[in-house]
């Protein structure tokens, strides 16, 4: 009876409520693996001509930024969690608390996009040469931080146009700077 007079009383449901917090962990591991693999891949790219190595560096990189994103999601929610539970403790505040269940699916969930992106940037490489993949994982990556970026501007009731622009600058943005650090290390080194 209680549980129904939540379900009642609060018109989002608890499931509901957890699938799209979940979107949290996706749109981080997906943001922050997309700005690194593309930045990282494109780099290593250009400072060899090696495209064996650019896998290696790319696989490498990605599950390590991987590992480091879902890390420090936990951690973060995990203190998040801690505020949350003193908010309601201490000032009687209807604060929503994470579950731990939320926190571990949240890690997961950026993990494995982290990864899984990081794999898709790296495709173009097993596929063509070093020129066209540097190419189709600029394409690639600038294409899914668009979708991204839209997807969550119409989520915060943004224009999507916008939003997805924003992010596609910020992918740009990071493949540029890793394009010239490694113009400049092929050159120092």
């Amino acid at each position: 009876m209680h549980s129904n007079m939540q379900k009642l009383m609060n018109p989002v449901s608890q499931e509901t409520h957890e699938t799209s917090y979940h979107l949290e962990g996706v749109a981080f591991g997906l943001a922050d693996g997309l700005i690194m693999s593309l930045g990282l891949i494109i780099g290593v790219a250009e400072a060899t001509t090696d495209p064996g190595f650019v896998i290696l560096a790319g696989i490498v990189g990605g599950f390590a930024n991987a590992f480091g994103n879902s890390i420090g999601f936990f951690m973060s929610q995990s203190a998040e969690r801690g505020l949350q539970i003193h908010e309601t403790e201490e000032h009687n505040a209807q604060t929503k608390i994470h579950s731990k269940k939320e926190i571990y699916m949240n890690s997961l969930l950026a993990f494995a996009c982290s990864v899984g992106i990081a794999l898709l940037l790296l495709a173009p490489f097993l596929l063509t040469t070093l020129s066209v993949a540097v190419i189709l994982a600029f394409v690639i990556g600038i294409l899914v931080a668009f979708t991204l970026g839209s997807y969550i501007g119409k989520m915060c009731q943004e224009h999507r146009l916008i939003s997805g622009l924003k992010y596609a600058a910020i992918a740009l943005v990071g493949a540029v700077v890793s394009h010239f650090v490694a113009d400049l290390l092929s050159i120092v080194l």
